[in-house]
């Protein structure tokens, strides 16, 4: 009877959260999660102290982050997926443009590559401190506090998402997220690598045609050279020819 009760009271706690709803745009997956107080749907991002979804925090630490050739991650130090990488010229993390352009702004991902020298938001954070900010505002809310001002004014919407998953769904989608992830890694490498061999063949005949004009005109050249032997042997044994003197 008191599980019972329990599963009432929760229930009704979530319906009105919902009539009230304070809905918090992760800012990883950009999936809204609703806020509810006691509970964790959002999380603090561990380097860039963002707002961030259960899952994404879960996605992020359950693989291993390999490194290109040159020692850079290649996935976004954000969200963990790959994209269109932009490193930071101090600590080299990687941050990809769909991050970077829905929660700071195209402009600003534009303006990357008029830069020489980037520091990144771990290294300067000034760009993320309004995120930073928020961040903290549905912490404290999720811990019993009443909703500031920042907070109702960002995070006031309709919420139509689920609001109560369980540990054994987050697993589903950190499973399913990792898959497809592994996924367009292996269609990115195979890609590269067919590209890597196209480049070299193309090389290799285009080299191969080089030395055939080579050996044309190495060819052309000697024809010329007997030609113009022959002629000259020709002119002086010729009787008509005039003799050249030798000036002192």
């Amino acid at each position: 009877m008191v599980r019972k009760a329990n599963t009432k009271v929760r229930k009704a706690r979530v319906k009105k959260d919902k009539e009230s709803s304070l809905v918090f745009n992760c800012t990883s997956c950009a999936q809204p999660q609703l806020l509810v107080q006691g509970k964790r749907n959002i999380l603090c991002h561990p380097q860039l102290q963002v707002g961030v979804c259960r899952e994404c925090l879960i996605f992020a630490h359950a693989d291993v982050i390999p490194l290109d050739e040159e020692g850079y991650e290649i996935y976004c130090r954000w969200c963990s997926e790959l994209g269109n990488l932009v490193c930071c010229d101090e600590c080299k993390s990687p941050f990809c443009e769909e991050c970077i352009s829905r929660n700071i702004g195209p402009e600003y991902y534009d303006s990357l590559m008029d830069i020489d020298e980037w520091k990144c938001f771990i290294c300067e954070p000034a760009a993320i401190e309004s995120l930073r900010e928020l961040a903290k505002a549905a912490l404290d809310h999720q811990n019993y506090n009443d909703p500031s001002d920042l907070l109702l004014e960002k995070c006031s919407a309709i919420f139509n998402g689920d609001a109560d998953l369980n540990d054994s769904d987050r697993e589903e989608i950190v499973k399913e997220r990792l898959r497809l992830r592994r996924n367009n890694l292996n269609e990115t490498f195979n890609r590269k690598k067919k590209e890597k061999a196209e480049a070299e063949e193309k090389s290799e005949s285009n080299s191969g045609k080089s030395d055939n004009v080579d050996s044309e005109d190495d060819e052309q050249m000697n024809d010329n050279k007997k030609k113009k032997a022959d002629s000259g042997s020709e002119y002086e044994s010729s009787p008509e020819s005039p003799k050249k003197k030798r000036i002192q």
